[in-house]
């Protein structure tokens, strides 16, 4: 093979976006409380899909894999990837795990075991929301270069959790050369998430970030951050990456409509997801 460019060497992360089927009545149940299911369902869709676009246009990501929330939504999804035409999204369920950092670990081990170029292993592995509409490549390439350095960084959400995770392989396995392979390779293997786990896939990420983590809470990166201290692991400083807001209920929707004004840098068409946002607040509560 030939030489590999600088472009081609940074491509060290496999990118995880937890997302689910934008189905009315079980997608943003808490907003849809506000605007109703079908509109609730409309924004996470937009959402959703400018996070597809912003991690597409990441300088380091060497694969971005789909990790929908429950096993029965394939198909559908297939239908939703297709027609946004995004060739390059792997697809793989959730953990059937009720923990949410269970269902995280287990998604962070598979790619760090199968998010490589062709299916093999990565240096580094990033989850990342779909509910954050200023989430940009940005974001993804800095907490990519913040792990040439560290073992975990956290993207702080304004509600107190974070919005993206990321570690890195531990260092002695990284040394060592690590884990099995994956036999045939490939997207459709990479996609497949299923079945058991070695004990050296269980090491690549510590059980230990996420035991006693409260989730839901205020505090979640929080003890998030004193979780990875206490599990021997080298966090990237809280203000690494900037403080970006989650949606979850219609105030958080009012909150980023009211920041219109600012510099928005996720991918994506920003003038119909305002439009969509603002007709959002204003039908939902009367406001704007």
């Amino acid at each position: 093979p030939g030489e590999r460019g600088p472009l081609a060497m940074s491509r060290d992360t496999a990118v995880v976006l937890f997302a689910r089927l934008p189905v009315p009545g079980k997608a943003k149940t808490r907003l849809a409380k506000d605007v109703g299911p079908d509109a609730a369902a409309d924004l996470y869709r937009r959402m959703a899909e400018r996070a597809f676009a912003a991690t597409a246009s990441s300088s380091r990501a060497a694969s971005r894999t789909l990790c929908f929330s429950e096993a029965s939504e394939a198909e559908g999804i297939q239908r939703w990837v297709e027609a946004m035409g995004d060739t390059s999204l792997r697809l793989a369920p959730q953990c059937a795990s009720p923990d949410l950092g269970e269902r995280m670990r287990h998604a962070l081990t598979r790619a760090l075991e199968r998010g490589g170029e062709g299916g093999g292993p990565c240096a580094k592995a990033i989850v990342v929301g779909t509910d954050v509409p200023d989430l940009s490549a940005a974001h993804v390439d800095a907490a990519a270069a913040a792990l040439d350095d560290h073992d975990v960084v956290f993207g702080p959400a304004v509600d107190g959790g974070y919005y993206l995770l990321g570690v890195r392989r531990p260092v002695a396995v990284a040394r060592a050369g690590g884990d099995p392979g994956v036999e045939g390779g490939g997207d459709a293997e990479a996609a497949t998430g299923a079945g058991e786990e070695s004990e050296s896939e269980k090491a690549l990420v510590s059980p230990e970030l996420f035991r006693g983590v409260p989730w839901s809470t205020e505090t979640v990166l929080r003890d998030s951050l004193v979780a990875a201290r206490g599990a021997g692991l080298k966090a990237a400083r809280e203000s690494t990456l900037p403080q970006l807001r989650d949606v979850d209920v219609l105030e958080d929707v009012h909150a980023w409509v009211a920041k219109k004004g600012e510099p928005m840098n996720a991918a994506g068409n920003d003038d119909a997801f305002l439009a969509a946002a603002k007709a959002l607040c204003r039908d939902g509560s009367g406001q704007l």
